[in-house]
């Protein structure tokens, strides 16, 4: 049984409608969104709810590809045993007919494997030319990416006509920390789950404090990290530790400096009419919510980076100035694009 997709945020309601909708069409889907957001389980969602269940369902991961897609034998992917390898000997698109052939990490497909699959998926009835006897093979592909394809397009790194193929339905999932209302209901189905197998009756959505330490985590690592993080509070709970230790040490930093406290620094700020002033053609085009939102970010990356500089760059220094745990400091960094000045750039 294939687990459901959690979450009450309207994102959520659009993936699970718009899976409803495209599942039993046949068409080429595109899944795209961050890492750990859960595109394998939509494309799994995709699977169980079309017509193709109980036909093939292959994952190929396009990192790991290193020779032709139409050559690929697939008993690397059944696992026969000795008495079957015989048996199983038989390419990839033949094994798959009729079923479903999910690429994951799509943008890692390499150039040559782009053009390989290309005129595959521009062939109305899916002719291979090279198999032992040639023929149309019934294959609906599955396709999905941490990357932004069409940028990659734009950039020349990925083929435009094969992204187009790929997405004729695109589902995006947004990361977790842009639909903080999933968070609660991640945070009891994956209690309850572990919870059972642990025979750990106690419900930590009853525990108000850590419910909140949890719900204003940021969640770099998406729903993944959440689901590994409550794996380890239900599985070491009771052994010595409490639930808010347990959190502190799984770097939950729920004291973060986040979008909350970079407002109440403008409130405070005497500068914060010239932080307007600077940025007043670009911030007067934006609707109000989306201004606000990129004028806080200046604020919290001014900060940031200054508390940087001040310290030379000394990041475990910096973080405790901040008030952010260390691995809370790094991804800050990445989400920002905090560049050290010339006089700390090595």
């Amino acid at each position: 049984m294939v687990s459901p997709i959690i979450g009450e945020s309207l994102v959520i309601q659009n993936v699970k409608s718009m899976i409803g909708k495209v599942a039993r069409t046949g068409e080429n889907i595109l899944i795209c969104g961050e890492t750990g957001v859960g595109k394998d389980l939509v494309a799994q969602n995709l699977y169980h709810q079309s017509n193709r269940v109980g036909r093939p369902f292959v994952k190929l991961n396009c990192a790991c590809l290193t020779e032709s897609l139409f050559e690929i034998d697939i008993s690397c992917f059944d696992k026969p045993t000795a008495k079957e390898t015989s048996q199983q000997k038989c390419r990839l698109f033949e094994k798959i007919g009729g079923g479903i052939l999910y690429l994951d990490n799509i943008d890692l497909l390499s150039p040559s494997h782009q053009l390989e699959i290309l005129p595959f998926l521009e062939n109305d009835d899916h002719q291979i030319l090279d198999l032992q006897a040639p023929g149309s093979v019934d294959v609906c592909m599955i396709s999905s990416t941490n990357q932004d394809p069409k940028k990659m397009v734009k950039e020349g790194k990925f083929n435009e006509r094969l992204y187009f193929r790929l997405s004729t339905v695109r589902i995006d999932i947004e990361p977790l920390r842009k639909r903080p209302e999933d968070i609660p209901f991640l945070i009891e189905y994956y209690y309850k789950k572990y919870a059972s197998n642990n025979n750990n009756q106690k419900m930590i959505t009853n525990d108000r404090v850590t419910m909140e330490k949890l719900c204003s985590y940021h969640w770099p690592g998406n729903v993944r990290e959440l689901q590994n993080i409550i794996k380890r509070i239900v599985f070491l709970e009771g052994k010595g530790k409490s639930i808010s230790d347990l959190i502190d040490t799984a770097e939950v930093n729920y004291n973060s400096f986040d979008h909350e406290k970079a407002e109440e620094m403008i409130s405070q700020s005497n500068n914060f009419s010239n932080y307007f002033k600077l940025h007043e053609s670009e911030l007067s085009t934006l609707p109000y919510k989306k201004a606000r939102k990129k004028l806080v970010g200046m604020v919290e990356k001014e900060l940031i980076s200054n508390v940087l500089e001040e310290t030379g760059w000394n990041r475990s220094k910096a973080s405790k100035l901040l008030d952010l745990s260390y691995k809370t400091l790094l991804w800050k960094i990445r989400e920002l694009d905090i560049q050290p000045s010339e006089r700390w750039e090595k």
